[in-house]
């Protein structure tokens, strides 16, 4: 059974079910699943591939806040809020597969089995707890150790099965990094440029390969992990 990371807490008869009603969608790289204040009538497992997260800010540009990869889900307000709109643009950043549930359908879910309606606030705990971590890390960690921890999280977006100790290739260039640390290009170069110079990663055009996962999980519990800009 596909392994789709909140679904494996239903029960297998549930999760059958689930599974059953859903729909699968499949995109190019690049490729748009929905865009920022579209109408909002399902939830999306990522089954293969992976997707960033985009929000515009005032000034309107679209500025990346998340990766989602295999077993992730997104869109869940759709369950909350009937004809609701969507709060990000969603883009497949490689080739990727989802299966999409329904709001009608979790609705006839949930009535039929009422234990499914857990699905919805697991989905929810999970996205809270993102948002708090991510809020914690803006205002309370200096910008260079954000550059490191988004790239320790990214390796476990992009890592391939137990792999925790080999190299990990993030497929993202450098200015979508230091979107998602929430700090300048320059900021996140010199960073890069740092880890760089001590073995940990290797730079390459639109992508960092994590060569010491390890040394950057460590570097990311240091204080001021590259001494002071």
């Amino acid at each position: 059974m596909l392994e789709l990371g909140l679904l494996s807490d239903l029960a297998p008869s549930e999760r059958r079910e689930v599974v059953a009603t859903m729909h699968r969608h499949t995109y190019a790289t690049g490729e748009v699943v929905f865009h920022e204040g579209d109408t909002a009538d399902s939830v999306h497992f990522v089954v293969e591939g992976r997707v960033v997260a985009r929000r515009s800010s005032e000034q309107g540009d679209r500025l990346a806040y998340s990766v989602m990869g295999p077993g992730q889900a997104f869109g869940e307000l759709a369950m909350i809020v009937r004809a609701g709109r969507r709060t990000a643009t969603i883009e497949a950043v490689e080739p990727t597969v989802t299966l999409a549930l329904a709001f009608a359908d979790f609705e006839r879910l949930c009535a039929k089995h009422p234990e499914v309606s857990r699905l919805l606030v697991r989905l929810l705990a999970a996205r809270v707890n993102c948002l708090t971590e991510a809020l914690m890390e803006a205002l309370h960690t200096p910008a260079e150790l954000r550059v490191v921890r988004s790239l320790v999280s990214l390796c476990g977006v992009y890592a391939v099965g137990a792999q925790s100790r080999s190299p990990v290739t993030v497929q993202l260039n450098q200015s979508e990094l230091a979107e998602l640390a929430g700090v300048t290009r320059p900021t996140a170069n010199r960073v890069l440029r740092r880890l760089e110079s001590g073995g940990v990663v290797a730079l390459d055009r639109g992508r960092v390969t994590v060569v010491d996962p390890g040394a950057l999980r460590r570097t990311a519990t240091v204080t001021h992990p590259l001494g002071h800009a």
